[in-house]
């Protein structure tokens, strides 16, 4: 990440996130007043320039979080992304907010799996499996939707009797349903780990055009394929 300069946004969750990499330093703001997220996250943007005194011309790619979380949230942050990457003709990356959550678990422990998940509401939780790999993490089964029963089962199918560590708001649910674990580590993907995702991307060249850059909610692809397997969807 040295040789980039970045900029990345999340409002995915309950909090809401900006971090700046420029010259070699981070800076970050966080801001976890509900209900806010579109007011504050050009505003922290703002803050970030100012602080850094970096013209956000020389930047090399605009980082967003990608969700899943608050379909709200996760569009302010995309709506955010393409507005500054298409004003400077920048390109875009999208950090998933459970691979987010689960990386920054990852630093915090000597463990090699971490799961994260996200209240989903309606009865449901936003699952992910994620393993460290190298500088990143990779995904050890695909992200889901699921009842927390059936996350539990999930987490227990995948990880086995592997140590692990957990992060965000849906740990405390599925622990409620019977997951024997400790408490998530974090319970918000953190400005950090989206930055430096973000980085792995960049330099990987997997970026996008910001007129690309899409949220990702996982419950509408679940929902299609039930309805789909039952018939209903054509």
């Amino acid at each position: 990440m040295n040789t980039l300069n970045l900029l990345a946004l999340d409002s995915a969750t309950e909090n809401c996130s900006a971090a700046l990499w420029a010259a070699g330093k981070l800076y970050t703001r966080v801001n976890a007043e509900k209900q806010q997220h579109a007011a504050m996250l050009l505003q922290l943007v703002d803050e970030l320039r100012a602080e850094s005194g970096f013209e956000l011309k020389d930047l090399d790619a605009v980082i967003y979080g990608q969700g899943p979380g608050s379909f709200t949230g996760v569009r302010v942050a995309v709506s955010a992304v393409q507005g500054l990457a298409l004003g400077l003709n920048k390109p875009a990356a999208g950090v998933s907010s459970l691979a987010a959550l689960a990386y920054g678990a990852l630093k915090q422990s000597t463990a090699q799996i971490a799961v994260s998940a996200i209240d989903a509401r309606m009865g449901e939780v936003y699952l992910g499996i994620y393993a460290k790999d190298g500088d990143g993490v990779r995904a050890l089964a695909p992200e889901a939707v699921l009842k927390p029963a059936d996350a539990n089962a999930a987490v227990l199918q995948t990880a086995g009797d592997k140590a692990y560590v957990t992060a965000g708001t849906g740990i405390k649910i599925m622990q409620q349903q019977g997951l024997n674990c400790a408490d998530p580590l974090q319970l918000y993907p953190d400005p950090c780990s989206i930055i430096e995702l973000g980085a792995l991307l960049v330099k990987a060249g997997h970026t996008c055009d910001a007129a690309e850059a899409q949220p990702v909610y996982i419950r509408n692809e679940v929902t299609w394929k039930k309805l789909d397997a039952q018939g209903k969807g054509k």
